[in-house]
């Protein structure tokens, strides 16, 4: 049986994200980092770059695949994902009289991490073991405080004034509802100092900051202070994909941005550290389906 007042908060919240919409697919709102989502029509499933974001679903249903690992959430779900990924995502429910509609949020890890820290002073117990199921990628379901909060978000981020003064205030009960909720526990302990998620974190910063140069495992196992091993199989757990996979991905993913911006594509490979640009072409095209050729500037 449905409980009524769980259906008046999510008609409320998916209230607020049409009323926000203004084109299909995102609309950025007044907060920096939130933003609505909407389509009339199920999307063919797309590579894409996730930055570190709570996605927080009204209504349709959505599939998000990285590596070997499948993610399906639909309405009054949350989909949390705390390091730069990428994804093959395909919405799979949606139509013209019901919409797919979420809304989204960046994660700021610095204050998520210092949320946890002034959670845990509070407690007796701190949290100092990584979870068997660790996974850069959450999903669960909602509480109605979550899908209340959301709303107000979506409420505030609409005013600029309420914006720049309300708006960080929300966010930071965001994250407490989520860190102290039914799934808290969990995302704690991903994100606790003795987790793999910092040494991990470390190495996947020094991808993204030298995306123009050749990267071996090898470095970012010495970034993230483990062996080679350890490294390896750390980081395919937590980001389900291997390290020269996720290296590959995220290239191609920097390459297709250059080449939407208007850049050359034998220019847009010496830029994410292509030394072969036929080797970059296939590449590509595999990735994406399509040769560097045929992406839309």
């Amino acid at each position: 049986m449905t409980n009524p007042i769980r259906s008046v908060e999510m008609n409320e919240f998916n209230r607020l994200i049409h009323q926000n919409v203004k084109q299909e697919g995102f609309t950025p709102l007044l907060i920096e980092g939130v933003g609505v989502v909407q389509w009339h029509s199920a999307q063919v499933m797309t590579p894409f770059l996730y930055d570190p974001i709570i996605c927080m679903m009204g209504q349709g249903a959505k599939i998000c695949r990285v590596g070997e690992a499948s993610f399906t959430y639909q309405g009054g779900d949350f989909f949390i994902n705390f390091l730069p990924i990428p994804v093959y995502a395909e919405v799979i429910t949606a139509s013209t009289d019901t919409p797919f509609q979420s809304a989204v949020m960046s994660i700021n890890l610095i204050k998520l991490a210092d949320m946890v820290m002034r959670i845990e002073q509070q407690e007796k117990n701190a949290l100092k073991t990584l979870p068997e199921s660790a996974s850069c990628i959450v999903v669960g379901q909602a509480n109605d405080n979550l899908v209340g909060l959301f709303s107000r978000l979506l409420n505030i981020a609409s005013h600029p004034l309420e914006s720049a003064i309300l708006g960080e205030a929300v966010i930071d009960e965001i994250y407490y509802r989520l860190l102290t909720g039914e799934h808290g526990y969990a995302l704690r302990q991903l994100l606790h100092q003795y987790g793999n998620i910092q040494p991990i974190s470390r190495a996947v910063n020094h991808i993204h900051s030298n995306i123009n140069t050749v990267i071996k495992v090898d470095e970012l196992a010495t970034i993230a202070n483990m062996s080679k091993t350890s490294f390896f199989n750390a980081f395919k757990k937590l980001m389900h994909v291997s390290p020269m996979q996720y290296i590959k991905s995220i290239k191609l993913q920097k390459a297709q941005a250059l080449l939407i911006q208007g850049i050359q594509a034998n220019e847009a490979s010496y830029h994410v550290g292509y030394n072969s640009f036929s080797q970059f072409s296939r590449e590509y095209k595999r990735f994406f389906g399509f040769p560097p050729s045929q992406t839309a500037s």
